[in-house]
Order: structure tokens, then C-alpha cells, then sequence
């Protein structure tokens, strides 16, 4: 079996050198040789709208070439001529073989939504190969690519496969269970001020806190300046800030999907913004990130962490789950489900609330 490497590539735009494009490549490692995986790079390249979807399509790409490389088919074949090969065969066994090793390991995921899901970017892979004429053996005039879950035979096959020992559970119960553990509902009060104070970095707190009154996602709130340029120049520390009314408006030139954004931020969010982060801890990080870089720490830079660090969506995500597992240490009620997105979802139905709350109540 092969090891994939994922790295993030970062470049100027062809277009506008002033912007800047980051999305992941794979690099297959194969007895301690590397080898670009130029077809998938090439496609991430062209489909990756953000660094998370090129995260997420990297991965399923680098997790279907892994099971390949297992399969005596690919032995003898370099990993770089993998794409021509593949058939809807195979594409349809790597999720029977994903059932497989979770009804083996009793695990609720991935589920067999999102193992079909993955496969789909997958197929879609494979569906740009074809549209840039290069050669494959998927048929797309079928849907054989994708097992019936459903049918009775195939489910008890996954089973006999498995060779479960402990209590059995099939894949309906693992897709139920699945489903269960994703039923969601906004965090309390409780479970929102438990996970801020649980922060080891209090500028994850003073993020979420703004992600609260906001409902910017973690991409855009990394992306948020010290002091704004063009239309956010009037963006800066609150007690520079001269503020007409009680907003401000914020606008996002490439959030989600490369879409624009105005985002309305109330004076009391900058202010909370200003008290708990930067009077406090930005200029000491901003010193910490010219030691380490070599350079003064850009406007455009706002979050830091304590080393200097600019903050990225992956790094929130980590650093919630750390705070969550302190805060239900302290306090087990705490759901494992909370996460840092909460706070998104948070604002608006809160607003929904206040704002329809007489024609809600009759339903």
C-alpha cells in the first residue's frame, strides 16, 4: 500500500497578482519515492473554490488511490497511471470495502451517506477526466459505480465480510446511530460559556465570541484585519474606530464558494473584540510574529496565537476540541457534538427568535 502526502500549494493568481491561490496537492510516496499525482493536482487546481473544499476532495482522492494501491490489479502499475485504469468496478468495491472495515471496527462512521458522497467526488473526478479528453475506463452511461446499500444480499455480504464479533450491529444500525449522534440543536448557555473559558489561547474565545455576534464563518474571521483596507477602511482597533450609528458594515471579497459578503457588525462586538483580544494580547504576538518571520506583522493579520502563529480555520478546529474535552471534564452534560460553527448558527436563529417569536409559538 502507498502512502499519499497532502501539501498546501500557494501562488499568485494568473490573473491578479495581488491574489492569491491556495489549494492542496498529492504527492504518492512509494518505497521511499515521491511522485506528483499531476491528473488529481490538476483538478484540484481547477475545482478547489476554497482550501477547505480542496481539503475535502484531496482527501477522498488520496484515501480512493490508498485502496487502489492494495488491489493486485495496480501492482505492477505506476501510481501516476492509476486514473486510466480505474473502472466502475472498482470505484463501486472501495465502498463496499469502507462498509466493510466500519462494521468491522463497530464504528458509526463514516456512514453510508457520506461514503456514497465521497464517491461522487470521486466519480466527478474521473467526469473532469473526460472532459479534458484524458483516458479512463469509467463508464458514466451507468450507475454501476454505486452498490445498493438497500439490497438484503450486499448487506449480508458486508456482514460475512466483516466477520463481527462483538455485538453485531449491521450497517442500518451504524447509519442509525450515525444519524442519531448528528441531531442538533443550538448550544446552551451553559455549553457556550463552559467552552469559552475552556481555551488554553484566549483568542480562540475572543473569536468565538465574535463569530457570536456576527455569524462570520472561521475562514472569513481569520481574514479579518488589524486595519482594513479599500472598502474596510474604516476597519481598526474600536478606539480608533469613528462609528455613526451602531453597525458597521464588513464586506468579505472571497468567502465561501469565492462569493462577496457584507457582514453588519454591532459597535459592541468591535468593542468586546477590542477589550478581550487586541488591548491586551495582539501587540506582544504581533512582536512574537516579526521574530519569526523576519517581517513587521501585515494589517491585514489580526489573530495571532501565543507564539505568533496566524490563526486558520484548521487550528480553531483543533483547539475547540481540546477546550470542549476540558470543559466536559468540569461538566459531563456537555454534548460531544458542540463545536466552534455553533457560534454561526447561533446569531441568526437567535434573531429568527426575537424576531417571529408571536408566530412561533402556535407551531
Amino acid at each position: 500500500m502507498i502512502s499519499i502526502e497532502r501539501r498546501i500549494l500557494t501562488y499568485p493568481s494568473v490573473f491578479n497578482s495581488r491574489s492569491i491561490r491556495s489549494h492542496y496537492i498529492l504527492i504518492a510516496v512509494t518505497q521511499g519515492k515521491k511522485t506528483m499525482l499531476s491528473h488529481p493536482n490538476l483538478y484540484l487546481e481547477d475545482v478547489s473554490s476554497s482550501l477547505d473544499t480542496s481539503n475535502r476532495y484531496s482527501n477522498v482522492i488520496s484515501l480512493f488511490y490508498r485502496y487502489l494501491s492494495t488491489l493486485e490489479k495496480y501492482h505492477n502499475v505506476p501510481v501516476a497511471s492509476y486514473h486510466s485504469l480505474v473502472d466502475n468496478q472498482d470505484l463501486k468495491e472501495w465502498q463496499i470495502q469502507r462498509e466493510v472495515d466500519r462494521v468491522v471496527a463497530q464504528s458509526a462512521s463514516p456512514s453510508t451517506e457520506t461514503i456514497v458522497e465521497d464517491a461522487k467526488r470521486v466519480y466527478g473526478f474521473f467526469e473532469w477526466l473526460r472532459k479534458k479528453d484524458y483516458p479512463s475506463c469509467v463508464s458514466f452511461e451507468y450507475t454501476t459505480w454505486q452498490p445498493n446499500f438497500r439490497d438484503e444480499e450486499l448487506l449480508a455480504h458486508i456482514k460475512r465480510k466483516a466477520l463481527t464479533v462483538l455485538d453485531g450491529r449491521g450497517v442500518r444500525a451504524l447509519d442509525k446511530e450515525h444519524f442519531q449522534s448528528r441531531s442538533y440543536t443550538l448550544p446552551t448557555n451553559l455549553e457556550m460559556k463552559r467552552l469559552i473559558s475552556s481555551y488554553e489561547d484566549p483568542v480562540y474565545a475572543a473569536m468565538f465570541k465574535f463569530s457570536l455576534g456576527t455569524a462570520m464563518r472561521p475562514m472569513d474571521l481569520c481574514k479579518f484585519p488589524y486595519l482594513g483596507n479599500g472598502l474596510n477602511c474604516h476597519i481598526m482597533p474600536y478606539e480608533n474606530m469613528s462609528i455613526d450609528g451602531t453597525t458597521v458594515e464588513y464586506h468579505i471579497s472571497r468567502s465561501k464558494g469565492d462569493k462577496s459578503r457584507t457582514i453588519v457588525i454591532h459597535k459592541l462586538d468591535l468593542k468586546a473584540l477590542d477589550d478581550h483580544y487586541i488591548k491586551q494580547y495582539y501587540a506582544p504576538r504581533a512582536e512574537l510574529y516579526e521574530k519569526r518571520f523576519g517581517r513587521p506583522c501585515p494589517p491585514w493579520i489580526l489573530f495571532l496565537s501565543s507564539r505568533g502563529i496566524p490563526i486558520t480555520p484548521k487550528m480553531i478546529s483543533r483547539r475547540t476540541v481540546a477546550a470542549r474535552e476540558r470543559a466536559r471534564a468540569q461538566e459531563p452534560s456537555i454534548r460531544k457534538s458542540i463545536r466552534f460553527y455553533d457560534a454561526r448558527h447561533w446569531w441568526p436563529t437567535i434573531f429568527l427568535i426575537q424576531r417571529f417569536k408571536h408566530g412561533l409559538k402556535g407551531r
